[in-house]
């Protein structure tokens, strides 16, 4: 089922749907169970990261720093139960302004349509936002297209704090 849901997200990424019942129909037309995808490998995850993974120091300082600057936090992710798998890992909820899953957005990075949701939400234009994100082929790309700026972080390049 996890290489059906891997494969899935590869064809569907980048491509724009009307809805996020629209997205998950593509998605679950692929040969995915809807009943394993929202409970049990979604809730797995969740219990996984809050038993093996912490966030990482440098997150804590950046965002109470950006926060203490009064700069607008946003966090979106390809998967849902996002809030959860942030609170597993750490990550104080009223650190971001916006949570947003792709999928509600229609679409998987790197699609257009989270990203200028997220910044219609933050009352901003694209240009003023700067995306930080691990990957250049969905989080640079989509970003770029987006008309926002866009800064790769990697183990290699990211903060010691």
């Amino acid at each position: 089922m996890l290489a059906r849901e891997q494969k899935a997200r590869k064809e569907l990424r980048g491509s724009v749907f009307p809805s996020e019942e629209a997205f998950y129909e593509a998605f679950f037309s692929k040969g995915i169970s809807r009943d394993w995808y929202f409970n049990t490998y979604m809730k797995d995850i969740v219990l996984l990261l809050r038993k093996f993974f912490k966030m990482r120091p440098w997150v804590r300082k950046t965002m109470l720093d950006l926060r203490a600057r009064d700069i607008k936090i946003a966090i979106l992710s390809d998967y849902g139960f996002v809030w959860q798998k942030l609170e597993a890992i750490g990550f104080d909820p009223a650190w971001a302004d916006f949570v947003l899953d792709a999928p509600k957005a229609g679409g998987l990075k790197p699609s257009t349509a989270p990203f200028l949701l997220i910044a219609e939400a933050l009352g901003v234009d694209p240009s003023e936002c700067v995306v930080v994100g691990d990957r250049q082929d969905t989080d640079g790309v989509g970003a770029r297209q987006s008309g926002m700026e866009f800064h790769l972080v990697t183990r290699d390049n990211a903060p010691n704090l």
